[in-house]
């Protein structure tokens, strides 16, 4: 069915574009031969082209015809298609001779008495122009075989362009919606918590900021990107969320150089930054962490760099850092690299207390964006 569906779309496309291409090859042929006899001293320029009017309309109609016989028969292979459209080219050639004969005759006869002189050198000649015309309608035929190839081409690019990003939308859509699930239950369990032990206000808050997480991660496009302050209130909601659970151990901040406020960035690219520092810098119990995002403009790029520094007095052997090769950083990159950004990457870094993931990408101006703060 795909395949029938492509066919049909080049068959469209190349019959839209066959006719025209016919007509141009046929009426600057007939233009040329009339300017030369023009120039030659045979006739007038005027009766030269009334007289090719005829030939101008049936010529063009005929190759198109056997440009249909072409697409039918093509299947067969080469040496069955030529046996076919060699006697086809005669014969169209035959039916143009007659019309250029019969034109020049009733011309000669009704309109341009100078023409007269001529007849007996196109009778004579009939044979010849015979063999001319089969030649022109092979040439006609090439030249739309080529413009039918081109456009094969051009639509099975169209195809692979279309697939390709079919298949990167549906991508970025599945790691952009891959939340751990872990976050989930957790958030479910504390709020479950809240509830049970009569802390109301707090469970209410925390299901009102994780009705806007959840919101944020599944609305939009997921290959299009968003407003810087539109990602940090993603992340700011996210944050708000583990604040609630963690307490006094996490305490968050954001710093924004003002010329960063109107970058535009992937969306849901910063959320599963702080979750890698959320979940390696509080692993050890009782370990207490600053988490800071950072963004900066730094000539063309947007540099992004989520730290977390431990604040609390845990056993070293406690603490858990990681090397940034988890699934949420590798997530992270995987975005990045489906966004095609050449310039972008991220890099990680690890601290002796603490741990940084450093995003850099392209700076591209967000449609709309004030350029200021929110």
């Amino acid at each position: 069915m795909i395949q029938s569906f492509s066919m049909s779309r080049i068959s469209s496309r190349t019959g839209a574009s066959a006719f025209p291409l016919a007509v141009s090859i046929w009426v600057s042929s007939y233009l040329a031969i009339d300017l030369i006899m023009w120039m030659g001293g045979r006739s007038t320029l005027v009766s030269n082209i009334v007289i090719s009017l005829p030939m101008m309309a049936t010529a063009p109609a005929l190759t198109i015809s056997l440009e249909r016989l072409r697409r039918h028969v093509v299947r067969l292979g080469i040496g069955p298609t030529a046996a076919i459209l060699v006697p086809a080219a005669i014969l169209a050639a035959m039916v143009q001779g007659i019309v250029d004969y019969s034109s020049v005759r009733i011309g000669a006869a009704l309109l341009f008495p100078e023409w007269a002189d001529y007849v007996p050198t196109e009778n004579r000649q009939f044979g010849f122009g015979i063999y001319v015309y089969a030649l022109h309608f092979l040439c006609c035929l090439l030249a739309l075989s080529l413009l039918h190839a081109r456009q094969s081409v051009e639509i099975a690019i169209e195809r692979q362009t279309e697939a390709v990003s079919a298949h990167r939308r549906a991508e970025a859509k599945a790691l952009r919606l891959q939340l751990n699930p872990h976050f989930l239950f957790n958030a479910l369990n504390s709020i479950a918590a809240l509830v049970a032990t009569g802390g109301n206000r707090v469970a209410d808050a925390m299901i009102c900021r994780l009705s806007d997480f959840l919101r944020a991660s599944i609305v939009g496009d997921p290959e299009s990107d968003v407003s810087l302050s539109s990602e940090i209130a993603t992340a700011e909601s996210y944050l708000a969320i583990e604040q609630l659970r963690y307490g006094n151990r996490l305490s968050a901040a954001f710093t924004v150089t003002p010329d960063a406020w109107d970058a535009a960035i992937p969306a849901f690219i910063l959320q599963p930054l702080a979750e890698n520092a959320v979940k390696h810098g509080l692993a050890a119990k009782g370990a207490a962490i600053r988490l800071t995002i950072d963004v900066r403009l730094t000539h063309d790029l947007v540099i992004i760099a989520v730290t977390n520094r431990r604040v609390s007095t845990a056993p070293v052997s406690d603490r858990v850092f990681t090397d940034g090769m988890g699934i949420g950083l590798g997530n992270v990159r995987d975005r990045v690299a489906l966004f095609g950004a050449d310039r972008a990457k991220l890099e990680t870094e690890s601290f002796q207390d603490g741990f940084c993931a450093r995003l850099t990408i392209p700076y591209r101006r967000f449609p709309g964006a004030a350029g200021a703060a929110p």
